[in-house]
């Protein structure tokens, strides 16, 4: 009788140890974000991809990046693109509507036309 009394007690106590050690919230491992590098052409092609990076950046990070290359992260459905453009390529970005895609093999210039 003792020995099922102590089995039962250990079993107990084996199914609160593993009760406890499932309690973390996480009940799945997080998905990895996917990460996409892109010119600042492809991204201005990118269907959506304009408007999300002028509602997430700001020209003060612009400003105070003194290379000649700027990296832009933007995230847009889960997905992380690193945007990589030049001074004057960001400086029409933040300086002049340039929403509608830029075609530049038929003529159209920094999104006027």
């Amino acid at each position: 009788m003792k020995s099922l009394k102590f089995a039962v007690l250990a079993t107990l106590v084996v199914f609160a140890l593993v009760s406890v050690a499932r309690a973390d919230g996480i009940k799945e491992k997080p998905k990895p974000m996917q990460v996409i590098n892109l010119t600042y052409a492809k991204a201005m092609a990118t269907p959506g991809l304009a408007a999300a990076m002028h509602e997430q950046l700001s020209v003060d990070d612009y400003l105070n990046n003194p290379s000649v290359v700027f990296i832009a992260e933007v995230t847009l459905n889960g997905v992380l693109y690193r945007v990589t453009g030049t001074q004057f390529q960001w400086m029409l970005f933040f300086y002049y509507d340039t929403i509608a895609p830029v075609n530049v093999n038929e003529g159209v210039q920094w999104g006027i036309g």
